[in-house]
């Protein structure tokens, strides 16, 4: 009889309680569905300062950087914003998704694969901060920040640059309308063609 299963499932449970033993080692143990026991200890906010594995991927490409991302568990002097899991998207961009950016983030301009970048994924969820001034950085299609967060509605009080344009010419007013999302008040109706 096979007792490894349950050996791997005790360490699970250990690093989800933050009671793995001191100096463990094998954070590539795996349950049957590939979540190993570094992804556990991330997404409980358990892994051990010095943690170094970030790169550590599950069966599906996915980072134990970027479950840590995804819950807000990264460290204070955490680098490696750039580690991509296996569709290309960047742990940065996990979490700007989520609101988890420290407050001193400034790889904006970082892609993923396809040309998105985290202003663009930021703007999207409504997560950039008060201070952001980087609107007319485009994608690789050429939607700006300033376009995107007019899209959903997600540009800040008191936003005056409307005129920016998009590749095509297309305003961030004209954006913003397209969504239904231009602020009451608006009077920059020329900008809206």
């Amino acid at each position: 009889m096979d007792r490894q299963p349950d050996a791997t499932a005790r360490l699970l449970e250990a690093a989800a309680r933050g009671k793995l033993p001191a100096g463990f080692d094998r954070w590539e143990l795996a349950d049957i569905c590939g979540w190993t026991v570094a992804h556990v200890a991330a997404t409980h906010g358990t892994l051990p300062a010095g943690f170094d594995r970030w790169e550590l991927a599950d069966r599906n490409g996915v980072t134990v950087a970027h479950v840590a991302a995804a819950y807000g568990n990264l460290p204070p002097d955490f680098d490696q914003w750039e580690l991509e899991d296996a569709s290309g998207r960047t742990v940065a961009h996990v979490a700007a998704a989520r609101g988890k950016l420290p407050p001193d983030f400034d790889l904006w301009e970082l892609a993923d694969t396809y040309g998105w970048t985290v202003a663009h994924e930021a703007a999207k969820m409504g997560k950039l901060p008060a201070s952001f001034d980087l609107w007319e950085m485009a994608d690789t299609y050429g939607w700006t920040v300033a376009h995107e967060a007019a899209a959903n509605g997600t540009l800040p009080a008191g936003f005056d640059r409307w005129e920016i344009d998009d590749w095509a010419g297309w305003t961030v007013a004209q954006a913003a309308a397209e969504h239904g999302k231009l602020p009451a008040g608006f009077d920059r109706w020329e900008l809206v063609r």
